[in-house]
């Protein structure tokens, strides 16, 4: 019984351990498993971590592309205003035309349709319409920027009309300029994506672009709409808007100056101006010429430089495309067009030095009064030409007979190079050298424009009388030569010589206006240091004066007002020909200040390059002062500077004639006398029924106007002879024997020397009778 119950509990004990074992192998197994299953899941885990923490930004960019769309809203860019409100940039609202390559493929559009209609509407070509339609995976592709109200209507038009889907319109802005060439260098332009690239534009491109805003809304698979849409809409914050300093109106009498005078002397390489207020730094004006039209700023302006880059252009594709001659040809016109567009670009007033010639005399010898080193008293002897010990060549005056023994007062307004050498060696080199740091001349400005340039000037070792060369450096540079400063520059420190002595930071902009008109910012007068003493200042207001009523300048007298300024004529001696000879060139220049008996505005004109051909001695004394001048005469009357007119000054100003038909004689008589005009009266009736010139006629001051009383004024005509050449007796006689008044300008006096060499009006030309013809007189004997 027992052998058989042993034998019952050993199968029993064997199935136990065989469990035990197999549950042992199953733990294990699951153990294995587990720790396999485990080991798979981490590169998985790692990966999520990676997606959904790591990079969780850069998928969630990419999640959203792919299922949302944006469409950008454009911002309204600032508006820039001239000093009195004058909209001189704005941006008006245009359309962009887009085509959906994916749309006009998965939707079956016409394509040939599409292009063709495109091609008529928008001026572009049918194979362009195409090559944008070719790759369908895009959903986006330009055919057309910037088109106006009209085109787009006919392309909604053509859509509708055809039931197309695939093209697109979007809004978009223009930048106008509505007065075109004025003050272009100033202003600048913004590039097709509205980005400031020139000028103002440029540098307060910052400023003047708003936030643009977008449209989000979803998208399904390739694109395509879904039907539950979702859209979020970001609106568009507008730009700031910038107030200049800058007049309109100045700026059209500086540039309408500038340009007349390179009309009557060729200037060769145009000419440039600046007109800033002396006490706070204010630019009124600033104008370079030849200019361009920043409304289609690629245009070559200059025609005669248009034509010459077609005539490159035609003869480059002429040769045959892929031959030497074509590529060269047209990388030559590829240059030749970029350095023409730069060149048209440039804002000289500011960007580019010049020497500045005897203008620069102002500030040798305010320095050196300043400084005590000469004296009004004190005089120099000029024989022409003058040897200086430790400079080798021989030093000439411009006026090569000399000027004998002068004073001070006179050595300026002569503006005799041997007597400022003298001034400068007396100032000392270094010292010299420490005025010219002080007014500025080698620094920028800090002028609110880009590209504002430095010059350059003698450094201070070079300019110690014992170095090598040093006395050569001390004289040239206390007439202006071998050395540039910018004309802003130089303005800046003409300015601070008369104000008191005071030198200022320029500004062109005044203040800076939010989307609401609200000032949130505003320029001032910055006086960064005193230069010289108020009585050094006063003592050159004296000087200056004295070189327009008895020096060089005598062709900036301005009638009613008292000018003060300085003529300058320099070389330009860092340019050479193409052969290497330095060339013949002059630039010409004057800086003048008005009224200088208590200043308020300087305005300098640089004309780069008169031509020799024209006869005429070239010197800024005889084509510079008369510009500013004539600027004087239009500028300041405008800017509330009232006038004080002598007699004698009177005559040197035109006068709008009265209406005084059907007056009485004796009330037409007082009508014309407040006018300063005398009258002459042919007739026996009571009332004057007839008048020469008509009423409106412009005609100089003290002249006579003839009354008809009882008779009809005869409608007379007059030819207009050729006045070039005459004297002045000559001239005003020959005027008055063709019934035509004559406005002098150039002279004061009647001497035979001076002769005509400027008329407005074309010899030949049919006027009526009293038509007044304005005359230029110069001296073309040499002056500084």
């Amino acid at each position: 019984m027992r052998d058989e119950k042993n034998r019952g509990e050993k199968p029993q004990q064997e199935n136990t351990i065989v469990q035990k074992a197999n549950r042992l192998v199953l733990t294990r197994t699951m153990l294995v498993m587990l720790v396999c299953g485990f080991l798979a899941f981490i590169p998985l885990f790692c990966q999520l971590f990676s997606i959904m923490i790591v990079h969780h930004d850069e998928f969630e960019r990419k999640a959203i592309s792919n299922q949302t769309r944006s469409t950008s809203l454009s911002a309204d860019r600032g508006i820039i205003y001239d000093y009195n409100m004058n909209i001189l940039a704005s941006s008006s609202s245009v359309e962009n035309v887009f085509i959906d390559p994916n749309d006009i493929a998965t939707k079956k559009q016409d394509l040939a349709l599409i292009a063709s209609g495109l091609s008529r509407i928008l001026g572009v070509k049918e194979e362009f319409v195409y090559q944008q339609a070719a790759d369908t995976t895009k959903r986006y592709k330009m055919i057309k920027r910037k088109i106006g109200p009209e085109l787009a209507q006919q392309v909604r038009a053509f859509i509708n009309e055809n039931k197309i889907e695939g093209i697109y319109l979007e809004g978009d802005t223009l930048r106008y300029y509505p007065y075109s060439t004025l003050a272009a260098q100033i202003i600048g332009f913004v590039n097709m994506d509205n980005q400031g690239t020139e000028g103002l534009e440029s540098y307060y491109d910052e400023t003047l672009t708003g936030t643009a805003g977008k449209v989000i809304t979803t998208k399904g698979n390739y694109g395509s709409e879904m039907l539950n849409t979702y859209e979020k809409y970001y609106d568009a914050t507008d730009g700031n808007s910038i107030v200049l300093t800058i007049d309109s109106t100045v700026q059209y009498y500086l540039e309408k100056s500038i340009e007349n005078a390179i009309e009557k002397y060729d200037v060769l390489g145009g000419g440039f101006g600046i007109v800033m207020d002396v006490n706070t730094g204010a630019i009124k004006g600033m104008a370079t010429l030849g200019s361009y039209d920043p409304n289609r700023y690629q245009e070559i302006y200059d025609t005669d430089k248009a034509e010459a880059l077609e005539k490159m252009y035609l003869e480059a594709i002429s040769a045959g495309e892929g031959t030497e001659a074509y590529n060269r040809g047209l990388a030559a016109y590829n240059k030749a067009m970029a350095a023409a567009r730069l060149w048209q670009w440039r804002n000289r007033a500011a960007s580019d030095g010049y020497e500045p010639g005897s203008t620069f005399k102002l500030i040798t010898l305010a320095s050196a009064i300043n400084e005590g080193a000469v004296t009004l008293n004190d005089s120099f002897y000029c024989g022409g030409a003058a040897d200086f010990t430790g400079r080798e060549q021989v030093l000439h005056c411009w006026k090569h007979a000399g000027h004998g023994m002068q004073s001070t007062k006179e050595a300026l307004g002569n503006s005799c190079n041997i007597a400022f050498a003298n001034i400068g060696l007396k100032l000392g080199g270094e010292t010299f050298y420490d005025y010219v740091d002080a007014f500025g001349l080698m620094e920028k400005t800090g002028v609110d424009l880009p590209g504002e340039a430095v010059g350059y000037f003698y450094s201070r070792n070079y300019m110690n009388p014992k170095a090598d060369g040093g006395v050569s450096n001390i004289i040239s540079a206390s007439f202006g030569q071998s050395f540039k400063v910018t004309p802003l520059q130089m303005v800046r420190a003409v300015s601070a010589i008369v104000n008191g002595g005071y030198l200022l930071e320029p500004y062109i902009v005044s203040e800076v206006l939010d989307a609401n008109g609200e000032t949130i910012m505003k320029n001032d007068r910055t006086v960064l240091r005193q230069v010289i003493s108020e009585e050094t200042s006063a003592t050159m207001r004296d000087l200056m004066e004295y070189v327009v009523t008895g020096g060089t300048a005598s062709r900036a007298k301005t009638a009613g007002y008292r000018i003060g300024g300085k003529t300058g004529t320099s070389e330009k001696l860092d340019e050479f020909d193409e052969y290497g000879n330095p060339v013949d060139d002059l630039m010409v220049s004057f800086i003048g200040v008005a009224p200088i008996n208590d200043p308020k505005y300087v305005v300098l004109v640089v004309l780069d390059t008169p031509n020799p051909a024209t006869g005429l001695y070239i010197s800024g004394g005889i084509m510079a002062a008369p510009t500013v001048r004539d600027i004087f005469a239009d500028v300041l009357p405008y800017l509330g500077v009232e006038p004080d007119y002598s007699d004698e000054d009177i005559s040197a100003i035109n006068v709008v004639v009265p209406n005084v038909m059907g007056r009485t004689a004796s009330e037409a008589e007082n009508m014309l006398r407040e006018r300063s005009l005398t009258c002459r009266v042919v007739g026996e009736g009571e009332k004057v029924t007839g008048q020469v010139p008509s009423s409106g006629a412009e005609v100089p001051g003290n002249s006579e106007i003839v009354l008809y009383c009882g008779d009809a004024a005869p409608q007379e005509k007059a030819t207009v002879p050729d006045f070039m050449r005459m004297t002045v007796r000559e001239a005003k006689d020959t005027a008055a024997s063709r019934g035509l008044y004559l406005q002098s300008k150039g002279t004061d006096r009647n001497p035979g020397y001076l002769q005509v060499t400027y008329q407005s009006i074309e010899p030949g030309t049919e006027v009526a009778a009293g038509t007044t013809v304005t005359v230029e007189f110069t001296d073309n004997s040499a002056t500084d």
